[in-house]
């Protein structure tokens, strides 16, 4: 049985995006993660890094983003409730 991908995963699909952010960086990275918190929220929330425009792929409160990141910065269990938004 052949399997057929719908959509190629997040780090694949924006790997230019990911390889812009981590050859900018800056900022310290944390232990076990490729990139600084700073990097991950505008991964996440967009903006530019270099000549590069990183495109958003979360549209809502950027506050929560941020608290969602510190959390996992600080190796604390992070649950989500609700259910997925779908496009």
């Amino acid at each position: 049985m052949k399997q057929e991908v719908l959509r190629l995963p997040a780090e694949q699909l924006f790997q230019k995006e990911i390889d812009a952010l981590i050859a900018a960086e800056t900022d310290p990275i944390p232990t076990g993660w490729r990139m600084s918190p700073r990097s991950v929220r505008t991964y996440i929330c967009g903006g530019r890094v270099g000549n590069m425009m990183i495109t958003p792929k979360y549209i809502g409160h950027e506050r929560l983003v941020e608290i969602a990141i510190a959390t996992l910065v600080t190796d604390r269990a992070l649950l989500l409730i609700g259910a997925p938004a779908s496009l």
